[in-house]
């Protein structure tokens, strides 16, 4: 019977105390026929000449009767632990079963009394188990609600799936996150709307930030430091992956997002990639940031993608971020650009020292590091290219460089190709910043003539970048109403 909707049968043990509640138990048993549920009961089915004796003893021990209600009064609970009458002999039979097999869960109290002490009237033999109370008028629907979905095997709350250990947990050199179980508890909050959520929230992105401080190196000028990046990428593993699980529960249980936290968040991000100030730092010793940063960013907004939440990841996507570096005391503004910037001790100094000749270690490595389930490789490789897009489309001299679309080889990018259907299109065109399906395409439009008048010659880069229009026709866009 297990998750299935199959009609249960279940046996109805009680005592004749008296007719008021010889009445409620034929009320329970015909409501519960009525909910498909197939009810054996004395004064239904033990007819005239059967033994009374045998007929309970198959009630109770015969497998086809998955459930044995045992309604719970005074006179139950006493004729059962005086072993008195036919309650007597049942309960004796009942008791037999409860401590010599295995499934205990066949035998449900059901309290249909409580003594002047204010305890339920269940009887020694059944003390102690886990009952359904249907004594009272004001909860009687609630907890019948319960017994239906006991019989039927569909519990209100379903015990999760278990899932794979934390990236902490399970990575060679064990890193203890202060975010470590941050997630749970914001969860927990959202889930019960709990006014802790959004401190809680912002607790965790905080924390985040000063625990990034723990992952700074320094290179000695050894001519292998790349390996150095590499050994902290690796150890970056358990931050991204518990940010991941983060950015899917908040955007996943909140509806409401305080989405100039996450962009202030961001902003603090930008720091880590230059050096801290008055320091022998260089520029080459950020690199596992500059790294950490893109690869982040990707799994950010593929997750958002994912949870359909188009909307604030077209917020910050065209934000501008406003940071400090250790050359420019000033304030800078960028765009989302700033998360995607060249790493030179992969892609330039182990390239040359390995003679690996690949177009993007930065992309292997993302490839080679993309095991989670919810969110693949080619998901990393759609949102590389969506933000390509979006910047490109801005008609400006710099834009988002989709790194990973070095694989991108007739990959589909399943967010834009959608657009076919102008209720898709509605969903995303916020995007890319427009309200129409006429101003989107004048805007490719403006965008080819501003690139024919500034070739940036990035097919000859080895790259496999489509453009836009090879993506979505102009005149497929929204044709599906």
């Amino acid at each position: 019977m297990k998750g299935n909707t199959d009609h249960p049968r279940v046996f109805i043990s009680y005592s004749w105390t008296n007719p008021v509640l010889e009445d409620w138990v034929l009320n329970l048993a015909e409501r519960l026929t009525g909910d498909g549920v197939k009810v054996i009961l004395d004064k239904w089915d033990l007819k005239e000449g059967q033994d009374k004796h045998v007929f309970m003893e198959k009630m109770v021990t015969e497998q086809e009767i998955k459930k044995v209600l045992v309604i719970c009064d005074k006179g139950y609970q006493e004729r059962a632990d005086k072993r008195k009458g036919g309650v007597g002999t049942e309960s004796q039979l009942i008791s037999k079963e409860v401590y010599e097999k295995t499934d205990q869960e066949k035998f449900i109290p059901i309290i249909r009394e409580y003594d002047n002490q204010g305890a339920a009237c269940v009887p020694k033999f059944l003390g102690g188990r886990k009952y359904i109370d249907l004594s009272n008028e004001d909860t009687y629907e609630k907890n019948y609600v319960r017994l239906i979905r006991n019989l039927y095997d569909k519990p209100e709350l379903k015990k999760p799936p278990l899932g794979a250990a934390p990236a902490f947990i399970t990575a060679d050199e064990q890193i203890e996150l202060k975010t470590s179980h941050k997630v749970t508890e914001i969860k927990d909050a959202i889930t019960h709307d709990r006014a802790s959520a959004d401190p809680k929230t912002y607790d965790y992105l905080d924390t985040f930030i000063t625990s990034l401080k723990e992952f700074r190196i320094a290179s000695k000028g050894e001519p292998d430091f790349d390996e150095r990046i590499l050994e902290s990428i690796e150890r970056l593993t358990a931050m991204r992956d518990d940010f991941i699980n983060f950015s899917f529960t908040v955007f996943k249980f909140k509806a409401n997002i305080d989405l100039d936290r996450f962009h202030n968040f961001f902003e603090k991000l930008i720091t880590f990639q230059f050096p801290p100030s008055e320091t022998s730092y260089t520029d080459l010793d950020c690199d596992n940031f500059k790294f950490f940063m893109y690869e982040l960013v990707l799994y950010f907004f593929a997750a958002l993608f994912q949870l359909r939440r188009f909307n604030e990841a077209a917020t910050l996507i065209n934000s501008s971020f406003l940071f400090r570096s250790s050359r420019h005391d000033t304030l800078t503004a960028q765009s989302i650009i700033i998360f995607n910037r060249y790493i030179r001790s992969l892609d330039e100094h182990r390239n040359k020292r390995l003679a690996l000749q690949r177009v993007s270690i930065t992309a292997d490595l993302i490839k080679n590091r993309a095991i989670r389930e919810d969110i693949t490789f080619d998901d990393l490789v759609q949102t590389d290219l969506v933000i390509h897009y979006i910047t490109r489309l801005e008609c400006k001299e710099y834009f988002w460089f989709p790194r990973t679309s070095v694989f991108a080889r007739g990959a589909q990018i399943d967010i834009l190709e959608r657009m076919i259907s102008k209720k898709h299109f509605e969903k995303i065109k916020s995007l890319f910043q427009v309200s129409s399906i006429e101003e989107f395409r004048g805007k490719i439009t403006k965008n080819a003539v501003y690139e024919n008048e500034n070739p940036r010659n990035i097919d000859s880069w080895n790259y496999n970048i489509p453009p836009l229009t090879g993506v979505i026709k102009l005149e497929d866009i929204g044709r599906i109403v």
